[in-house]
């Protein structure tokens, strides 16, 4: 078992005992990015563990002893840019996504690898400079300032029609009004975008919240499904009307971004079919089919400088990277989201290498007017968009979801508590309390036989402010392993 963790640090332990086989730890650097440190996975391809880091290199390591067998540099790490979400190894490429395109340093972008010597196949650019498509999309800001557009989560890939899909963040600044880029979309932020896997030429995009403002990112994972397309009108919140067939159909679904809403795909074409809120959310209104995007809340449009705004959810999100559950047995999303507020306001901006996050100012409140329950983990049907149960609580739902072919659903929360839900019940099964609250993946797998649940506890995502009642603890590094009979 590989164990990716904060500034490059690699454990790799025995799986059926916990004895420590290697680590690796690549030597620090004096960052400029506050969040450079973020080290969310790797992957195994043949007998290399492949890393994406800090300074902006991939890595390969003999997945057996922990030695570097290849390094290659992509980004400039001087200028803030780093490797948060791993790289995927998908269509025999490597797929990685550039972090840390924040101020002076101009928009990220996707490079494809040759897994076995890092050398670069091809290059996509995020955010499109002037002359490329979209590029009119920025206005007359020049390519210098055009930032942000991070793919800061792994990538997606559907063989059948060999593309990959990736999520975009935000636009740096945040705001519109910062960036001097007033009434346009700024491409390819906050999209969905779907890559020929041969040569990363865009084939179609879906962007979510145009323009930006209120730093509701977009880059989680997309999922990849195979379903009939029945959407509900009484259970979805918006729907394509044009819909023609019910058939199956390649998707593209999951919860892509903050605010916490399901989005299903075409995953060939781009279509928008059918979204669905999960969590309380006042950023998106509805859905402009014919271009490709979502409609924004005029309410809470920001037109001035500390204009206040209440915004739901915070940037920290009614889910941020931590992923949305599929289960094929019941055709089922298992979406662990939360209601969160914010009192929200954009400041002056003084560009410096390696920041942002002075772009704005945020206050964390309870939903008004709501009933104190902040964790929400919802079972989402994939062919009609109904809920096929909800279970709420007091204590947020800040971990990934883990389901299983034995009927079961795993997730945490901010209240240090591991459970196994019954995926078609909603039924609490079984939990455990953690030392840590655990914002990471739990994961199943055998040995000799025996099966095995692990979750690693350490920290994460929280909403402890909202919930200051809730006993609760960040770090404190652990994993946890549990042996089935």
């Amino acid at each position: 078992m590989f164990l990716p963790q904060a500034c490059d640090f690699i454990e790799a332990i025995d799986a059926s005992d916990g004895t420590l086989l290697w680590e690796y730890r690549r030597p620090p650097v004096d960052h400029i990015a506050s969040l450079s440190c973020a080290n969310r996975n790797a992957t195994i391809y043949k007998d290399q563990l492949i890393i994406a880091t800090r300074d902006a290199y991939l890595v390969s390591l003999n997945a057996r002893t922990g030695e570097v067998t290849w390094e290659h540099q992509v980004g400039d790490w001087t200028v803030g840019q780093h490797y948060s979400g791993g790289p995927q190894v998908l269509d025999g490429k490597i797929i990685a996504g550039m972090s840390g395109c924040y101020y002076i340093n101009t928009g990220c972008w996707i490079t494809a690898h040759d897994p076995d010597t890092g050398e670069e196949l091809w290059r996509t650019n995020t955010v499109p400079r002037i002359g490329e498509a979209g590029g009119e999309t920025w206005g007359d800001v020049p390519n210098e300032q055009r930032r942000g557009g991070s793919a800061w989560m792994p990538a997606s890939y559907d063989p059948e029609h060999d593309l990959i899909y990736q999520g975009i963040a935000v636009p740096i600044p945040w705001g519109s009004i910062q960036r001097d880029t007033r009434g346009g979309d700024v491409l390819y932020t906050n999209s969905t975008i779907a890559l020929d896997a041969d040569t990363g030429e865009i084939e179609w995009y879906f962007q979510h919240i145009p323009g930006g403002n209120w730093d509701q990112d977009h880059p989680f994972e997309r999922i990849v499904v195979e379903s009939e397309v029945t959407p509900n009108p009484d259970a979805v919140s918006w729907i394509n009307p044009n819909i023609v067939s019910a058939e199956r159909r390649k998707l593209v679904t999951g919860i892509p971004g903050k605010p916490g809403i399901i989005w299903t795909m075409d995953a060939e074409t781009g279509e928008f079919l059918w979204a669905k809120e999960t969590n309380y959310q006042n950023v998106i209104v509805g859905v402009d089919i014919e271009n490709q995007k979502g409609i924004t809340n005029p309410e809470i449009d920001i037109t001035e400088i500390r204009q206040r705004r209440l915004v739901c959810p915070t940037t920290t999100g009614g889910i941020n990277w931590n992923s949305v559950g599929y289960s094929p047995d019941t055709n089922a999303l298992y979406a662990p989201t939360n209601n969160t507020c914010m009192d929200y306001y954009l400041n002056p901006v003084n560009p410096v290498v390696g920041g942002y996050h002075s772009s704005a100012t945020s206050r964390k409140i309870n939903l008004p007017d709501g009933d104190g329950q902040v964790g929400i983990f919802t079972a989402v049907d994939v062919a009609t968009g109904e809920s096929i149960w909800t279970y709420q609580q007091r204590a947020a739902i800040t971990g990934s979801v883990l389901t299983t072919g034995g009927g079961l659903v795993f997730v945490t929360d901010d209240a240090r508590r591991l459970r196994a839900f019954d995926a078609d019940t909603g039924e609490i099964l079984w939990e455990q309390i953690l030392n840590s609250s655990a914002g990471g993946f739990p994961t199943t797998y055998s040995v000799d036989g025996v099966q095995y649940i692990a979750i690693a506890a350490g920290g994460g995502i929280n909403h402890r402010t909202l919930t200051p009642e809730i006993r609760q603890r960040s770090g404190g590094n652990m994993l946890f392993v549990f042996k089935l009979p």
